[in-house]
C-alpha cells in the first residue's frame, strides 16, 4: 500500500530528526525505568489516521548491556505499569495495563481498554479487560491461561428508530511463549495464543533477532466466524531497529487475507526509554 498522507510524511521527518539527534547520545549503557511510545497507523478505507501514545513505568531498572533491547523487559523479568490514549475518526480509546513478575516463575498480566464514540445519531462505548497468568517452565519456555471480558453498548436514535443495545462476552485464553534469545541478543522469540469463544481464534507470531538492535517479526491470526460470515485471516510483518538502548523505530504492515475489501494497515512506531 502506498503511504501518501501528509501526516505520515511529517511524522517520518520528525522521527528522522529525532534519530539524528539521538545518535550523538553517549553509547554507554544506561539503566532506564521509563518508556514512551508514539504510533501512527494508516488504515485502508479510513479517511483519518490512527494516532496513539503510551507511557510505561518499569518498577525496576532495565539493563541495556545484555539481551535484546525490544524484549528486555520480558527477558529480565521487570514488572511495569502503563497507560495510553488513541484517537481515530472521533473515537477516543484509553488503556491501562500492568505486568507483575511475582518471582522467576510466575507472571500476572492485567490490561484493559475503553473506547467511546459520539456522533449525531448513535453513541457507542466498548470495554475490554484481559487477565492472564503465566508460568515459566524453564528460562526459555512460558505457558499460561487467562480470561478476556468484552462489553458493548449503543444508545441513540436514527430515523425515528430508538437504539438501545448492550452485549457482553467472556472468552478463555491459553498461550505459550518460547524464546532462544540470550545475553548475546540473538535468536528466536515465538508466541501463540488461542481464544475459546463462539468465534474461536488463534494468533501466532515469530520474531528473529539478528542482534540486540535489529529484529524482524511476522504475525498471523485466524478467527473461525459463525455460519454466514467470512472467516478472518490476517498476516503481517515488521522491522524493529534500536539506534541505541534508548531509541527505536518500528515499521510494520498487515493485510486481511480473506476479505474482498482492502484492509491494509501500515504502522510507524517510535519508542524512547529514559
Amino acid at each position: 500500500m502506498d503511504i501518501k498522507s501528509t501526516s505520515i510524511k511529517a511524522t517520518l521527518s520528525v522521527l528522522s530528526i529525532a534519530a539524528a539527534s539521538l545518535f550523538s547520545v553517549s553509547t554507554s549503557f544506561a539503566a532506564t525505568q521509563n518508556e514512551v511510545n508514539v504510533l501512527v497507523s494508516d488504515i485502508e478505507g479510513v479517511d483519518d489516521n490512527l494516532y496513539s501514545a503510551s507511557y510505561t513505568r518499569y518498577l525496576d531498572s532495565l539493563q541495556g548491556n545484555s539481551g535484546a533491547y525490544l524484549i528486555n523487559p520480558y527477558l529480565q523479568r521487570v514488572s511495569s505499569v502503563s497507560g495510553g490514549y488513541a484517537n481515530i475518526d472521533g473515537i477516543d480509546s484509553f488503556s491501562l495495563a500492568s505486568t507483575y513478575y511475582l518471582n522467576k516463575e510466575w507472571m500476572l498480566d492485567i490490561s484493559g481498554t475503553h473506547s467511546r464514540s459520539d456522533n449525531d445519531f448513535v453513541d457507542t462505548d466498548n470495554t475490554n479487560i484481559n487477565v492472564q497468568v503465566g508460568y515459566n517452565v524453564t528460562r526459555e519456555w512460558q505457558i499460561g491461561a487467562g480470561l478476556n471480558y468484552a462489553r458493548y453498548n449503543a444508545d441513540g436514535q436514527f430515523d425515528d428508530i430508538i437504539i438501545d443495545e448492550s452485549d457482553n462476552d467472556t472468552a478463555a485464553t491459553v498461550f505459550t511463549r518460547y524464546t532462544t534469545v540470550g545475553k548475546s541478543g540473538t535468536g528466536w522469540d515465538l508466541l501463540a495464543t488461542y481464544f475459546a469463544d463462539d468465534e474461536d481464534a488463534i494468533a501466532a507470531s515469530a520474531r528473529y533477532f539478528f542482534s540486540p538492535k535489529l529484529s524482524v517479526g511476522s504475525v498471523f491470526s485466524y478467527a473461525d466466524a459463525p455460519s454466514g460470515f467470512d472467516d478472518n485471516k490476517t498476516a503481517g510483518i515488521d522491522v524493529d531497529y534500536w539506534f541505541n538502548e534508548q531509541f527505536s523505530i518500528q515499521a510494520s504492515y498487515s493485510r486481511n487475507l480473506d476479505s474482498d475489501i482492502d484492509a491494509d494497515v501500515a504502522n510507524l512506531r517510535a519508542t524512547y526509554r529514559f
